[in-house]
């Protein structure tokens, strides 16, 4: 007669397999196991991108008699393109009270003016992001984040363009 003896072994590595099992729902099983539950819907998302030495026209922004949802991608959004019904690109705008073309970029989500105080070199004021994180992010982990390079000498756009 043939006994169901486990050993120490034998529990070790059923013990190490189930180690394992979190990270399956991050594999997306349990979405699956569970696709008959209704979800609730996906937060909505908003980027701003800025270029402080800018960018070339012709590679980044739509050509501007395009309008609607059916223009081409340029080149510099092309990894976008699966994305395309997903985001809306914005150009054109600037800001009155910025005179210096790189300063620009440090108002360009305000429109603040930068002289509006006398003796006060810089005088900012709430940005659109900060709006949009206001409203956007209650129900994020993060209502907003934000990103940046210190290093300008690696700025560019690409071959041949790069500053």
């Amino acid at each position: 007669m043939r006994t169901n003896h486990r050993n120490r072994r034998d529990f070790l590595r059923a013990a190490g397999t189930l180690i394992a099992l979190p990270a399956f729902e991050s594999l997306g099983f349990r979405r699956a196991a569970n696709a008959t539950e209704v979800t609730a819907p996906r937060p909505k998302r908003m980027v701003f991108l800025g270029f402080g030495w800018g960018v070339t026209n012709e590679t980044w922004f739509p050509d501007i008699a395009q309008t609607g949802s059916d223009y081409t991608l340029p080149m510099g959004l092309q990894p976008l393109a699966r994305h395309k019904s997903d985001f809306t690109v914005i150009q054109g705008l600037s800001n009155k009270y910025s005179n210096e073309a790189h300063w620009g970029s440090t108002f360009w989500l305000s429109g603040a003016n930068r002289y509006s105080e006398p003796g006060v070199s810089f005088h900012n004021s709430i940005s659109a992001d900060q709006v949009a994180a206001a409203q956007l992010g209650k129900d994020t982990r993060f209502a907003s984040l934000q990103f940046g390079s210190k290093d300008i000498e690696t700025s560019g756009h690409g071959p041949g363009l790069s500053l």
